[in-house]
């Protein structure tokens, strides 16, 4: 059986903070070029069992989980057990996204297999440059401060994709549509997260960038607990049937616009905060309700604007002024939104530095906090013209907050989703497979 190397893009929700979570509203996500890998190889342990499935991750200490399968059949396929056999912590999104994808497949006894996951640098804080492509850090992974990019999703579409892919390789399912890929990511991300969430990362994980309007809940929530005789019989035909109310409409940056992430690294968060927002919509009222649909009509407008700049290229100059427009517009209802549920969505911390950066560093389009908002990153739309990067990122480089510092991280947007990659692009990593694969 061959290797089989998959990576998937980590977000940014440009648009659609908390609206994204209502199905009558789009969000506008970006995928990111950092992205996470996995390269799922043949063991080569001669003394490993069948259905072992050891699963790295070399750029942390101590992040080895070893795994033990077993099947038994069952109505609608396999009921598949997978115990971790190795003493440390557990990582429920490895677990469960075993668990979910080989219940799903529903083979014999998988052969023993290694699964490498290595995660492009701008997910976690890094030190200064130089350093090198999949930098090794001197902690547990439990202990890495990540930058915000939707690691937990990057790594579920991966393995997922991994998984299947690898195993799949000498069947004739082989070609399985995107929405396998897609849907039993989502099954698997929202089980490892104990609650069903808006999906937005793992439809950008998958998809690449898109315009996006969440599932029903309900479609996830009807699947019983691994525990339950009709698990697999349910996941696969939950997998297997297009989501048709979800939209994961394609869209990309225009080219003479380009993106860049800022984590502002303060050490300062606001827990709860979707839950707090959510609430107050509950209870407010007719006042909640139209704040909520003046939000998504602006986030609706941006979207509009970038579709008319892709679609009307010579135009441009006019479109970047109404672009600028579209975000201040959305930041000031944002902010209304905030003060009326009590939540510090965009901080006066980050309105100081978005007002900054647009109206200090010439071709700087607007900022926003982006997502769910608070105080870690900041995410800037810019011209693609000589000097305006650099100039913004010395601009993000100089900028003082409180008790931190604000890093530009090396990524851009990317249109790609989950993606099969050339083995021999790991070359420059070899190390981390010494023993365990043959590159």
């Amino acid at each position: 059986m061959a290797s089989t190397a998959v990576s998937a893009p980590g977000k940014v929700l440009l648009a659609g903070g908390y609206t994204v979570l209502d199905p009558s509203c789009r969000g506008l996500v970006f995928a990111l070029s950092a992205r996470i890998h996995c390269v799922a190889t043949p063991s080569q342990d001669p003394s490993a069992p069948p259905g072992k499935i050891t699963v790295r991750s070399p750029q942390f200490q101590d992040a080895i989980w070893e795994y033990q399968v077993s099947a038994s059949d069952e109505d609608g396929g396999k009921a598949v057990s997978v115990v971790q056999t190795n003493e440390g912590d557990s990582n429920p999104f490895v677990l469960t996204t075993l668990k979910y994808t080989l219940s799903y497949l529903s083979l014999p006894i998988p052969p023993p297999t290694t699964l490498t996951i290595l995660a492009d640098n701008p997910y976690y804080s890094q030190p200064p440059p130089p350093i090198p492509r999949f930098n090794s850090l001197p902690f547990p992974i439990k202990s890495a401060y990540k930058t915000g990019l939707g690691s937990s999703a990057a790594l579920v579409t991966s393995l997922t994709s991994s998984i299947l892919l690898h195993f799949l390789q000498n069947s004739s399912e082989t070609k399985l549509p995107p929405h396998i890929f897609h849907n039993l990511a989502q099954a698997s991300h929202c089980a490892a997260q104990g609650k069903v969430g808006s999906g937005f990362d793992v439809a950008a994980a998958t998809y690449g960038s898109c315009i996006y309007r969440r599932f029903p809940p309900e479609i996830l929530t009807a699947i019983p607990d691994p525990t339950d005789p009709e698990f697999t019989k349910i996941l696969k035909e939950t997998v297997n049937k297009p989501w048709t109310s979800m939209e994961s409409t394609p869209i990309t940056l225009p080219p003479q616009i380009g993106l860049i992430m800022g984590d502002v690294q303060c050490g300062s968060s606001t827990p709860g905060m979707v839950k707090t927002v959510l609430s107050w919509r509950k209870s407010g009222g007719e006042d909640a309700e139209l704040v909520w649909k003046q939000l998504n009509s602006r986030n609706e407008d941006l979207i509009s604007t970038i579709k008319d700049i892709i679609n009307n290229s010579n135009n441009n100059e006019d479109y970047i002024d109404t672009i600028k427009q579209r975000i201040t517009a959305i930041r000031e209802m944002v902010r209304e939104l905030g003060t009326k549920a009590a939540v510090e969505i965009e901080p006066e911390s980050q309105t100081k530095l978005l007002d900054a950066a647009a109206n200090d560093v010439e071709g700087v389009i607007g900022g926003v906090v982006p997502g769910a908002g608070g105080f870690d990153a900041v995410c800037f739309l810019y011209e693609r013209k000589d000097g305006v990067e650099q100039s913004l990122r010395e601009f993000l480089g100089n900028w003082k907050v409180e008790n931190g510092v604000v890093k530009a991280l090396e990524l851009g947007q990317e249109g790609e989703g989950v993606r099969i990659e050339k083995l021999e692009g790991y070359q420059d990593v070899k190390a981390y497979f010494e023993g365990i694969a043959e590159l």
